[in-house]
Parts: structure tokens; sequence; C-alpha cells
């Protein structure tokens, strides 16, 4: 199976079964749009939700919060709080939540709550992510022009845990101050499941253009790299890589749209 049909083609009906559900709510973005978020008005705020896992023990013990995460940050969003879901025997389980803390006081992300089970297992863990959008609209993967530059912004996030908040921190900082500049981002997407191969597929489709995409890229493919694909005017390329450079989070140019 490849990596398009197992992580995007593959669940399309389950949009098809609950579109009738953005009748019932009139999200700002939700079930249509199939976004890595969901944005809503509340009382004149808009909120963005994301739940992302369960995620193995071993992720969990690494940066299983930070990836959760990158679904509301991409989006143009900072977390509020987060929620998990715990299941395993209760080392396990203890383990994983201990992971879990220093992550969140790491990303000034507070963990608020949650659900737990104690069970014969394989240890997995789910994450919910609540923020709040800082611009007037979310950053959509569907708005990707003619013309565009495509660029990956920040390192994969590998690594060991500390190597792991690090690069994610970095990565935080200059996505916020490229959004506080009022560079305009036509649209981004967190690479994860599957890696850059469906996440390019998922852009280009929503956003009915071609992608060209450079040889040679220095990043493998399939692999879940964690960093932003952007899709922005050419104009403001430069902008970017000059906040990028003065934050030292690395950049990638990836190629264009048609």
């Amino acid at each position: 199976m490849s990596q398009v049909e197992r992580y995007v083609n593959s669940i399309e009906f389950l949009r098809e079964l609950f579109m009738e559900m953005d009748s019932l709510a009139e999200p700002v973005m939700g079930i249509r749009d199939w976004d890595d978020s969901v944005c809503i008005d509340f009382y004149g705020r808009k909120l963005l939700a994301s739940v992302d896992g369960p995620y193995n023990r071993r992720l969990v013990m690494k940066s299983a919060l930070i990836h959760a995460s990158t679904d509301v940050v991409v989006k143009g969003g900072k977390p509020i709080f987060c929620l998990n879901t715990l299941i395993g025997v209760k080392g396990d389980v203890r383990d994983m939540a201990e992971s879990l803390k220093r992550q969140a006081l790491a990303m000034k992300i507070p963990l608020l709550g949650g659900n737990t089970l104690f069970e014969e297992a394989e240890p997995r863990c789910s994450i919910t992510v609540v923020g709040e959008l800082i611009l007037e609209k979310p950053i959509r993967d569907s708005g990707a022009k003619k013309g565009d530059s495509l660029i990956l912004l920040g390192e994969p996030l590998w690594g060991s845990q500390e190597e792991r908040i690090r690069k994610a921190r970095i990565l935080f900082k200059a996505w916020y101050q490229i959004l506080d500049s009022g560079i305009r981002v036509n649209a981004a997407k967190d690479v994860t499941k599957g890696g850059l191969t469906p996440t390019i597929y998922e852009m280009s489709k929503k956003s009915g253009r071609e992608f060209n995409i450079l040889d040679g890229i220095p990043l493998p493919l399939t692999r879940n790299l964690d960093n932003f694909l952007l899709s922005v005017p050419g104009e403001n390329k430069r902008k970017i890589k000059e906040i990028a450079e003065r934050n030292e989070c690395i950049i990638y140019e990836l190629g264009s749209v048609k």
C-alpha cells in the first residue's frame, strides 16, 4: 500500500460519513475542510482543536505531545492546554505520564486532564490539543497559489527527547515571528504521518494545483518530519529566510506551485 493510499485515501470515507456534522456546529474549519485542526467560534474567540494518536510508548517517551501540538501551531494557533488518554500496565502508564509532563513544561502547553486505563495491553497514548487562533483566519492546507514557493521550515524533529524539544522550540519561535510579521502564507501543513509524499499530495490536490518538486531533496520522502511545509508568494521567501536565519532555524526549498 502506498503512503498516499494508507494515510490519505483510506480514510476519505470518514469525511463523507461525518460531513453533516458541520451543519450542526457551523465551524470556521471542520469536516468539510478535512484539515489538520478544527476551528470554531467560541464566544468571540476562535479556538483550534486537534486529537492525535494513539502513539506507541517509544514516541510518547520522546515527543508525542510536541507532535500533537503541531496540528494547532501550523494552522496559526497557540496551544492553550492539552488532554491525554493513556492505556497500559501501571509502570508504562507512569513512565509515559512523566514524559508527557516534561514535554508539557518545556513547551509551556499545560496538560490539564485526561483518561487512564490500566490493562495488559500495548502501551498507547492519544493527545488532544486546544489552542487559540492568533490570526484572523486559520492557514488552510488548500490555499496554495500559482507561482508560490514551497518551503519546508525547521529541522526534522528527530533524536533524543532533549534534541526534539530544542528543535521544536526553535521551529515554533521562528514560525510565530513569521506570523507576527504579517508575511502572507497561502497554505501550510505539518509533515507527519507518511512524510512528505502524502503531505505534498494532499496540499496539491486540495489546492487544485500541481507542485513542481526539485530533485535531490536531502530528506526522506516517507518518514515523519514534524516540520512545516509552506506555500508562500515568491516575494515573501526572502523575508522568511531572514527570520529563519535569525532564529537558527533551518529551511529547505522544495520547489514551486504551477
